[in-house]
């Protein structure tokens, strides 16, 4: 993953976005994310929990530092000031 890539923004956090937050912690990356239902940060939480062994067999780390994750209050919020920013809502275009 490019060095230049500090904060990055994931925007839904199901199964996928959930997925993409725990490579970008594992990668030493400052992650904020929303998701307009409020259940899903316990989601992010136990899936973070759920995959720490194999994720730091794999990347070869010690732990994932959750200090590094941010649950914003607002997309605008999530990607202000982010050097890239990953979508992962339903393909629904009024949601996009």
């Amino acid at each position: 993953m490019t060095a230049s890539i500090k904060r990055i923004a994931v925007i839904g956090t199901g199964v996928i976005g959930s997925g993409w937050i725990i490579r970008f912690l594992a990668n030493k990356k400052t992650v904020y994310v929303f998701d307009p239902n409020k259940e899903q940060k316990k989601f992010v939480l136990n899936e973070i929990t759920r995959t720490q062994r194999s994720v730091k067999k794999f990347y070869k780390i010690n732990s994932i530092n959750r200090k590094n994750l941010i649950f914003a209050k607002s997309i605008e919020e999530a990607v202000k000031d982010a050097d890239l920013i990953q979508e992962n809502v339903p393909e629904n275009e009024s949601i996009k």
